[in-house]
């Protein structure tokens, strides 16, 4: 039967170090205001019990417990990802350093055998709990190997290329993402997805799916940015910080594709011309963070408040830019965008302010 006091994933347990540090916090500030004073036998043992469940999440799930050890960890994050970079970027160089070496049979095999490796290796990684870090820059390194992979083999036996191959990346991506707790992979694959899907529909509607076309029509983009924010409301029981990073990747993608939208109407579907297009994008580039903003403070959402906050500066600087650039001098232009920022300041202040109350 598993401990009761130990979390079931490394979120949830980073959760719980962070609410009993929290409380510590608290504690010795109430004893030090005089508002509470536990007995010295009730401390001690208040301090064993926290000291104890913090080394067990510690060495459970390599949980960082100070806030040194939090800035250490988000420095091996971005090492990790510069690491993860540098590495693929090594295989690739390498395979086309060799490759007119080899024969077409050994070029498959290395090919076959480069994504296989680095999963292996992912696996490896993943069963040491401090080695986390380079569990994800293994795996950001396999999903490098099979984009290699399938690219490679397509240019040496002629084959078209096709979003199937794009899917390919996305599903391997995402599988990598769940089974070992990677939510860079994770969002990284929810963008491939998306891809997948616009080329799929430019496809069906018998364009090509690739650039410059995929880029054609932006509308595309929006189906599957509302697909991930239906996934992300899907419970995750075993990875619970899943659903947040879904939910920034769906808004991301539409608001990105509203955003194109509102300035370039040509690039729509829609049945009307440009002007009204692009004023329909433009209502919605506002509407659209603005929901995001109001769920993110009512449900709690930090990802979706700050991207819903990011999209509807973004919308107002654009139109800031259509209706005065050309005209007012520079310098009263960007002091009109700093004035509209302290005004979303305040106006936020007061909305977080009426939250705290209630």
């Amino acid at each position: 039967m598993p401990d009761p006091q130990v979390a079931p994933t490394r979120a949830t347990a980073q959760r719980r170090a962070d609410r009993i540090r929290q409380f510590q916090a608290e504690l010795a500030a109430l004893e030090s205001d005089g508002a509470l004073a536990l007995a010295a036998d009730q401390r001690s043992r208040l301090d064993a019990y926290h000291a104890a469940l913090l080394e067990r999440l510690a060495s459970t799930f390599d949980v960082d417990v100070s806030d040194t050890q939090k800035q250490f960890s988000r420095g091996m994050q971005a090492i990790a990802i510069i690491g993860a970079i540098a590495l693929a970027a090594s295989v690739f160089l390498f395979f086309f350093h060799f490759w007119g070496r080899m024969g077409t049979a050994l070029q498959v095999a290395v090919l076959i055998a480069a994504p296989l490796v680095a999963t292996g290796l992912t696996e490896l990684a993943s069963r040491r709990q401090r080695l986390r870090f380079l569990t994800g820059l293994v795996a950001l390194v396999a999903v490098a190997c099979l984009i290699l992979n399938l690219e490679v083999v397509g240019e040496i036996f002629a084959l078209t290329p096709t979003p199937e191959a794009v899917l390919a990346y996305a599903v391997f991506a995402l599988a990598l993402a769940y089974a070992y707790g990677q939510r860079l992979l994770l969002a990284a694959g929810a963008v491939v997805l998306s891809v997948y899907v616009a080329a799929s529909i430019v496809r069906l509607a018998g364009g090509w799916w690739m650039p410059p076309d995929l880029f054609l029509r932006w509308e595309g983009f929006v189906l599957p940015g509302v697909a991930l924010l239906v996934w992300s409301s899907v419970p995750h029981r075993l990875r619970d910080d899943f659903p947040g990073v879904l939910r920034g990747t769906g808004l991301a993608v539409i608001g990105v594709a509203i955003v194109v939208l509102s300035r370039e109407g040509q690039r729509s579907w829609l049945p009307a011309d440009e002007r009204t297009i692009e004023a329909v994008y433009q209502i919605l580039s506002f509407i659209v963070p603005a929901a995001a903003i109001g769920l993110g403070m009512r449900r709690g959402w930090t990802g979706a408040l700050a991207i819903g906050s990011l999209l509807f500066t973004i919308a107002l600087v654009t139109k800031y830019v259509d209706w005065w650039w050309d005209w007012m001098p520079k310098y009263l232009f960007f002091l009109a965008v700093g004035a509209t920022a302290l005004g979303l300041l305040w106006v936020f202040g007061r909305v977080r302010a009426r939250l705290r109350i209630s």
